[in-house]
Order: structure tokens, then sequence, then C-alpha cells
């Protein structure tokens, strides 16, 4: 192994954009494989927070709870995905993404096997928190996944097939737990082994298959490894140097993303983003709404349109590609100089769909009309969930580089409370006053939103030249 050159000789770095340690220049099917690997650790948590939603009737019946009290169980998982950054962002940037996001997930799966096996609804409730809680890892962690190994021209390529995974479990989750609800009694117990069963297996099939992708611990390794086998302990990373404490911890980790939560780039992009992300918890619910108490469809009939939001996502994923093209363009443009600002192309799109597709579905639920009708309403919605999303995440990254996990944190943060919110408030909102005024009252918010990306496609640069986490980026 060689070092590049540098002030002090002896600090261990790349050594340039050839250097085949560096996992950006990994061969394309290794970095492809790790993206896949990490969207399945992703997938388990997603799939774990809605198929529950289905079960929760059972559950209801057996501890003589209401409906609405049994659907906290959904609540409190994604109260636990809020907090799970905020403690597990540390653990990765100390000791690398591996023991950040597998061990969490594993033990995610340990609390799955306790919620299955809980003999009271108290349990049932704190057993999710904590699957929530350690599921969050994968879920925050994996984008920096996505940073270690994909520069940035081919990043957000990257991310909407790792976003195909991920948003496919929501509904995919609502329709596993709808099935699992037919087994009988016992049915809503073998929901939360499945969850317990998943994490095992690809715990098991990630940890051995993939390697370390965080630079800083790679870099420490290779200077370990210079030390031994030229006996100069000289050698030395400036991740070595780097002497964690437990203040830093709450200082940087835990207080720097509420403090980012502060600025008007990370408040804007992650209320946005937060109100988006809710929105599709809540078409969990609306959904069967929907098609079993209006059209009087079956339990596990009626959650196939719930599919119509995946087919949304890949619609809004091409719509990402063609942004990312965009800005790849850009990108060579400026010479490899990030302009944050061009990001937000697709999701100026996407902003317009969301509010269409709320509408559609809103006022084509009633029975009158053809099923196929809201069904198309959740594909636009969904289209305009991604684009937003993502176009949102993107745009943190690229203007927080250096504290992107932070921003990453606080979105998370306040996207996992407004996630726990929507399945309660929606479902009580759609059975008082129905689903089409339920749907178009959130569809007023969501065209309150619109101007979001505009403004700051116009006046970002100006407003990130004022902000302290994100001065240097031109």
């Amino acid at each position: 192994m060689e070092v590049a050159a540098s002030s002090d000789r002896f600090l261990v770095t790349f050594k340039g954009d050839d250097d085949p340690y560096c996992p950006l220049n990994w061969p394309f099917r290794k970095r492809a494989y790790t993206t896949f690997a990490y969207a399945l650790c992703t997938f388990g948590p997603q799939v774990a927070s809605s198929m529950y939603g289905q079960v929760s009737q059972d559950i209801a019946v057996e501890y003589g709870k209401s409906t609405i009290v049994a659907t906290l169980g959904v609540s409190m998982f994604l109260l636990g995905v809020g907090f799970g950054p905020m403690f597990f962002a540390p653990i990765s940037e100390l000791y690398g993404r591996k023991l950040g996001v597998l061990v969490p997930f594993f033990v995610s799966g340990i609390f799955a096997f306790g919620c299955g096996a809980a003999n009271n609804f108290q349990t049932i409730l704190l057993m999710r928190f904590f699957q929530g809680l350690f599921g969050g890892a994968p879920i925050a962690n994996t984008g920096g996944v996505l940073g270690d190994i994909w520069r940035p021209n081919t990043r957000a390529i990257a991310l909407v097939f790792y976003s195909f995974v991920v948003t496919g479990g929501p509904p995919l989750g609502t329709l596993i737990g709808a099935a699992f609800s037919t087994l009988g009694k016992n049915g809503w117990r073998w929901s939360q082994y499945y969850s317990g069963i998943y994490a095992l297996v690809i715990f098991a099939l990630v940890i051995t298959t993939i390697p370390e992708t965080y630079h800083p611990v790679l870099l420490a390794r290779k200077a370990k490894s210079l030390r031994i086998d030229t006996g100069n302990w000289a050698y030395h990373a400036e991740h070595e140097e780097w002497d964690f404490t437990l203040r830093e911890m709450i200082t940087k980790h835990f207080m720097r993303p509420f403090a980012m939560l502060l600025t008007p780039i990370v408040t804007s992009m992650s209320v946005y983003g937060s109100f988006v992300f809710g929105i599709l918890y809540l078409g969990v619910v609306a959904v069967p709404v929907t098609f079993t108490e209006v059209r009087g469809w079956g339990t596990v009939v009626a959650t196939l349109p719930s599919l119509a939001i995946f087919f949304g996502v890949v619609v809004g994923g091409c719509i990402n590609i063609l942004g990312s093209l965009h800005y790849a363009r850009v990108l060579a443009a400026k010479n490899g100089n990030p302009v944050p600002e061009e990001r937000l192309v697709a999701m100026k799109v996407g902003s317009f769909l969301m509010p269409i597709g709320l509408f559609i579905f809103g006022w084509t639920s009633p029975v009158q009309y053809p099923w196929i009708s809201p069904v198309i309403g959740l594909v636009f919605l969904a289209a305009g969930f991604l684009t937003v999303f993502q176009g949102c995440i993107n745009y943190l990254v690229d203007s927080f580089p250096r504290y992107a996990a932070s921003a990453i944190a606080a979105t998370t943060f306040l996207r996992s409370c407004s996630a726990a919110a929507f399945p309660i408030f929606g479902r009580i909102m759609f059975t008082t006053i129905g689903v089409p005024w339920g749907a178009s009252l959130i569809g007023f918010v969501a065209i309150a939103m619109i101007p979001i990306p505009f403004f700051f496609y116009a006046f970002g640069a100006k407003v990130r030249a004022k902000n302290p986490y994100s001065k240097h980026v031109n």
C-alpha cells in the first residue's frame, strides 16, 4: 500500500481517484450489490412499520382496546425510528457503517420477537418502540453508505434505485399484514415473528458479504496495517486522532440536529419532507378505509391498491433520474463544484403531483366511480412523494456535506414524528369527515408548500451564504 503525498508524509490517505481501496472506486457491481444489501436492511423496518397497522384490530380485540388505541403500535415504532439516528449516527461515524447499521438492525429483530411473544398491551407498545429505535439505524445511516460509495454525479440515481426497494416497504407491509390477519387469533403474533426472522436472515447475509465503506475507518485500518508491515509507528490516520467523548456525542451529534432545525433550509426541507412522508403512512390508513369500508372489499383484496404506491414511486424515480442527468450536466459545466439548487428541479415537478394525487384519490373514492380512479390518484401521490422527499434529502446533503448526517438526522426525527401522528388522526379524519374532504384537507396543505422548492431554487445560494453550517459550499 502507498500513501498519498501530504504535508505530513506519514498521514495515511487514499492515493487518488483511482485508488481501488477507496469505496468510490470499487467496481460498479460491488457498489450496486452493497446498495441493494443495505436497502434490504432498510426494507425490513419499513415493512414492520406498516404491517402492524393491518393486525391492530386483532390486537384491539384480544386486549380489549379501541382500534385507535391499538394503532399506537405504529406510532410508537415510528417515534423510535425518529430517535434512533441520534444514538446510532455517532456509532456509525466512530466505528464504521457495518457496526452502526447491522448490529442495531439485528437487535431490532430481537425486539420483534419480543413483541410477538408479549402477553399484555403495554409490553407490545414498549417492544414496538425499541424495535423502531434500533430499526431506525439502517433507515438513517444507509444514506451515509451511499455517500461512501457513489460520487455526486451518480449518487442521486443510486438513491432512486435504493428507494425502489425501501419505499416498497410500507405498501407491501400493508398487504403482508392483511394476509397475517386472516390466520386467526395468533396471526398478529406471526406477523411480528416474520419481522424478526427477516432481520436475522438479512443480518447474516449482509454482515458476511459486505465490506466496510466508511472512509475514515478504512484509512485507520490502512494506517494500522502500514505500522505493522513497516514497523514505523509514525503512520497514522486522522480518524485515529479523534478523541470521541460523551460530551461530544451530546453537543455535536444529539444537539446539532436540533440546532440545524432552527436554520431556514433545514426547517423548510425537514417540514416538507416530513409532511410528504406522513402522507405515505396516511395512505396506509386511507386505502383500507376507502376499499373496505366504502367499497366493501375483503381484507386482503382491499390492500392491493396500496401497490399503486410502489408503481408511483417508480414513476417518481424516473423523474428523479431525469433530474439527476440534468444535475450531472450542470456539475460537469461547473468543473465538479456542487450546485445544490439544481437538485430541486425534479422536486418542483413533484410539488404539483402531490396535491393532484390527493384530490383525485379523495374525490373518486365514492363507490359510483370505478376503482381504478382512486388508484390513479395514488400513483400521482406516490410519484410526488418520491420526487419531493428525495429532493429534500439531496438538497440537504449537497448544502451541508460536512454535516449531512446531522441534517438527515434532523429530518428523520421530524418525519418520524409526523408519520407517527398521521395514522392516528388520519383514521379519525377519514371516518369522521369522509375520504373526499379528508384527502382535500391534506391537499390544501400540499398546495401551500408548493412555493418551497421554487423559493430555494431562486434564493437558496444567498440563504446558504449566511448559514454557519454551509458557508463553505459555493
